[in-house]
């Protein structure tokens, strides 16, 4: 085995390979351990939303995301002329990207071997125990069994969570019924747009192309909700299902993969056990709906990346790595909450049900319905809890042109590459913030971040308001101190 790293991650999804991008590409060591030796065909999620582009793009890794990915700036409705108009969104990325799981793990994973870290593909976590200093990891590869041992371990190893078990966290929730069909396929008479969605009475059919001309096909037939998930998906049965939903025979053909499944939601009780961590999957799951699981599991590595790592530099102040479950807790509640309504909104067939729906999709002709639905998908509205109601902490800042001499960083979000804070408003470092200075991007002049947006804004290194004020004074003071631990005198 390799030598023991800082952080050990357990997992290799979408969650774990962004949070070893994250860690590594800040200087700390971590490896990653994955009991699969390759990657799965079987990816459920097929989108990445603005928010998440977002903070990749913060990072300088979003690059191949956008080049394997297809820009969708209007996902339908189910009522065959309707959608949903990202162009409505302030943000660089106005669209969602169609992108197979598997391509995105892809870019994650190259981001994270440039920056450093280390994967060891069909190694088994089978046990793991810790002290006050440390936690002693067992593993199973293909050496044979070794005992690891780091500062940190996270769990996001999925669902069915070794780590999670081995801490004794309860992952509390529910299975539903229903059994859905999903397939990656070929189209030989897609609809169109390209995009489509229909709800009909017998269910509702979706389909979102890739860019190597696959379909992503998600069926929800209820006439079939009955059929065992295990019960082999024949290209036979999707395609009955397909046609009765959407009127017309779209020759599905060579299908990559084809399974039926049951979703189910639960929630982990805990985020944090000592110094073992959960994270994606291990921490909470629901519903593809929306597409919000992929999601909610980078974000979660965005929170926790730039936390662990000021603990292991050593200046992080007290309660830090708390206010990961403190902030990260109460997002998946809300999202499992609201995907467990739309669930129930999209399969049910009682006449409530149905004239609901057809309220909804009226509603979404409303300019203000539909921007707020927009940007509730889109993760922009996200908020982590603020103090004394804070009009401001916690907010997402948008990406903002600076003004700065020519050959410098051109964007707002550049200036995050290395995971620093930043103090925008001010030119060079003001004395409120004097023996920060390591730790903080000062003399960031940028265009105004909105309407009403106070002078002076300090943004963490995930691209959340720390503070924001008329002045750099003690307000800014006390927010360094909460968020950035003790000034030092010399840079360290």
């Amino acid at each position: 085995m390799p030598p023991s790293p800082q952080v050990l991650i357990v997992g290799a999804g979408p969650a774990g390979l962004a949070l070893a991008a994250e860690l590594a590409g800040f200087g700390v060591s971590c490896q990653v351990v994955d009991k699969r030796t390759g990657r799965s065909r079987l990816s459920r999620a097929c989108t990445v939303e603005p928010r998440t582009l977002e903070l990749l793009d913060m990072r300088g890794r979003v690059g191949d995301l956008l080049a394997w990915g297809r820009e969708c700036p209007h996902p339908p409705l189910g009522n065959e002329d309707g959608y949903l108009d990202y162009g409505l969104l302030d943000t660089p990325f106005p669209f969602s990207l169609s992108i197979p799981q598997a391509r995105t793990e892809d870019a994650l994973q190259a981001a994270a071997e440039k920056a450093g870290a280390l994967l060891l593909p069909g190694t088994e976590m089978t046990g793991l125990s810790q002290d006050d200093d440390g936690v002693d990891v067992e593993l199973t590869g293909p050496e044979g069994p070794a005992t690891v041992r780091a500062r940190y371990v996270v769990g996001c190893d999925g669902v069915n969570s070794t780590v999670r078990d081995a801490v004794g966290v309860e992952f509390d929730g529910w299975n539903y019924d229903q059994s859905l069909m999903m397939a990656d396929a070929r189209l030989s008479s897609p609809p169109g747009p390209a995009e489509y969605a229909r709800i009909t009475r017998r269910g509702m059919a979706a389909l979102f192309p890739f860019r190597d001309g696959t379909y992503r096909v998600i069926v929800l037939d209820r006439e079939k909700f009955a059929v065992p998930a295990d019960e082999p998906l024949t290209l036979e049965d999707l395609s009955e299902s397909c046609g009765a939903i959407l009127g017309s025979d779209i020759g599905i053909h060579d299908p990559l993969w084809l399974s039926r499944f049951r979703s189910s939601q639960r929630h982990a009780k805990r985020y944090r056990v000592g110094r073992v961590l959960l994270a994606g999957d291990a921490a909470h799951t629901h519903i593809p709906s929306g597409g919000q699981g992929l999601q909610t599991g980078i974000q979660d590595a965005f929170n926790l990346g730039w936390k662990l790592r000021a603990v292991l530099d050593g200046w992080a102040p007290q309660g830090l790595l708390d206010s990961y479950e403190a902030e990260r807790y109460p997002i998946a509640a809300e999202t499992l909450r609201k995907t467990d309504l739309s669930f129930r909104f999209e399969t049910s067939d009682g006449l409530p049900a149905r004239l609901l729906r057809k309220a909804a999709m009226w509603s979404m002709r409303i300019k203000p319905v539909h921007r707020l639905n927009v940007l509730h998908l889109s993760g922009l509205t996200l908020r982590y809890p603020a103090e004394k109601r804070d009009r401001w902490t916690g907010r997402r800042v948008p990406d903002r042109p600076l003004v700065t001499a020519p050959g410098g960083p051109e964007r707002l979000y550049e200036l995050f590459r290395g995971g620093h804070f930043v103090l925008t408003g001010a030119e060079g470092c003001p004395p409120a913030a004097a023996g920060w200075e390591a730790r903080l991007r000062t003399g960031v002049l940028a265009e105004p971040l909105g309407a009403g947006w106070p002078a002076h804004v300090l943004i963490r290194p995930d691209g959340y308001v720390a503070w924001a004020g008329v002045e750099p004074g003690r307000g800014l003071t006390r927010a360094l101190r909460h968020w950035c631990g003790e000034p030092r005198t010399v840079a360290g």
